[in-house]
């Protein structure tokens, strides 16, 4: 605008825009004609002052747009250009990714006092706050564990996938997997337990010594005859129930015979009679199966190593 006939031509659309814009001024004008308005009328209540233009085409520009200068808008979008995620094109367009899945194993310690467990995984995060470039981060996630929980759980977390402009994170998902255990197979909420005894425990009877996973030590007694379908029940010594963690279910302890290689004619000879004392009496005469048994033993005692 500094050449004079620019300014000149700028002045006189800057003055038509005050003046047709404005209501009463373009009434005057329509009435009146330019020598009206200049003048100043006479109105219907009072006297309608004369108008005259200021002149600078840039103020009337300001007044009107908020700005002197007419490439604003641009050089505003040039220096804080917007989102990607805030562009009409991209609104309402993008695409959720697919879920992320992550094994969590856990020991039946950890089902079975619950807590937190940080898992650390790596993503693409955006850098500053255009939301356009990324970068690979590592993220710690606190994954909470409920005591109980069951395998094959889902704890999700929205959106913690990779950022990417033109699609929406994935959601992080974590599914419970549980360790095998030394002594424990879990089955719902029992904990199975076998044990090896031999063909004198399982007639007789036994004591099992079990080490609890919240590290008690629990002596078991075995009194009946033990057969291989034979289970014995230990209530509430199982994992916690995931509604009702105050409640636990059961150990079962299962148990595997061991059979002796070899039998001497004598121990089976005292084997038979025992056997039909049980047809006899309908069960098991525990002291006098004992006495059998210790007198089968001193039977096969080498005599070279009998005390004198």
């Amino acid at each position: 605008l500094q050449d004079d006939g620019t300014h000149k031509i700028f002045a006189l659309i800057g003055e038509a825009y005050e003046v047709l814009s404005n209501p009463l001024l373009r009434a005057v004008f329509d009435q009146y004609g330019e020598e009206g308005l200049k003048r100043g009328v006479p109105g219907p209540g009072e006297y309608i002052p004369s108008y005259h233009y200021h002149g600078d085409p840039l103020r009337t520009y300001k007044e009107f747009f908020g700005t002197a200068s007419p490439y604003a808008d641009l050089l505003n979008y040039l220096k804080d250009p917007p989102s990607l995620y805030e562009l009409p094109e991209v609104r309402g367009v993008r695409k959720k990714q697919p879920p992320i899945y992550h094994p969590l194993c856990l020991t039946l310690h950890e089902i079975y006092f619950g807590g937190v467990k940080k898992m650390k995984i790596r993503r693409l995060q955006f850098i500053g706050s255009d939301c356009i470039l990324t970068e690979l981060k590592e993220n710690i996630l606190s994954v909470p564990i409920k005591p109980g929980i069951k395998p094959e759980t889902l704890i999700i977390f929205p959106e913690e996938g990779d950022q990417n402009p033109l699609h929406i994170p994935a959601d992080v998902i974590f599914v419970t997997k549980e360790r095998e255990h030394e002594c424990f197979t879990r089955q719902n909420n029992d904990l199975i337990m076998r044990v090896e005894i031999s063909l004198e425990e399982a007639l007789l009877g036994t004591t099992v010594t079990v080490s609890t996973i919240d590290h008690r030590t629990l002596r078991v007694p075995i009194t009946d005859v033990v057969s291989p379908s034979y289970e014995k029940v230990v209530e509430n010594e199982g994992m916690p129930i995931l509604e009702n963690p105050e409640n636990k279910g059961n150990l079962i302890i299962r148990f595997t015979i061991s059979f002796p290689q070899y039998i001497p004619q004598s121990s089976k000879d005292v084997f038979q009679k025992a056997f039909h004392l049980v047809k006899i009496g309908g069960g098991f005469h525990h002291e006098m199966i004992n006495k059998m048994i210790l007198a089968d033993k001193i039977m096969r005692i080498d005599p070279c190593e009998q005390l004198p």
